[in-house]
């Protein structure tokens, strides 16, 4: 992915959630996932100090790259796992 704000793709799914305590987020996301054919496509995001001011492009851009990234170390994370190999390390950045 490019670091350059695209328009969204037709069939995006990010959902933002905003003012919710960590208990609330996680029964929300679990919710969401529980009820959903194929949640692995649904990128999530939290208001935070540094997205709070983004524009809507830029928080979709920056929540589907981190969600990339996070879609392939849980790929990795499994397949170590499964192959009795330690985890990989957590994405940095």
């Amino acid at each position: 992915m490019s670091d350059t704000p695209t328009p969204a793709a037709a069939g995006e799914k990010v959902i933002f959630l905003h003012g919710f305590d960590k208990k609330e987020l996680f029964t929300l996301v679990d919710l969401i996932k529980k009820n959903l054919p194929d949640s692995t496509e649904v990128a999530f995001a939290t208001s935070t100090k540094n997205n709070f001011k983004f524009t809507l492009e830029q928080l979709i851009f920056e929540t589907r790259k981190d969600h990339a990234v996070m879609s392939k170390y849980n790929q990795e994370r499994k397949a170590a796992l499964a192959a009795g190999l330690p985890p990989p390390p957590f994405p940095q950045g």
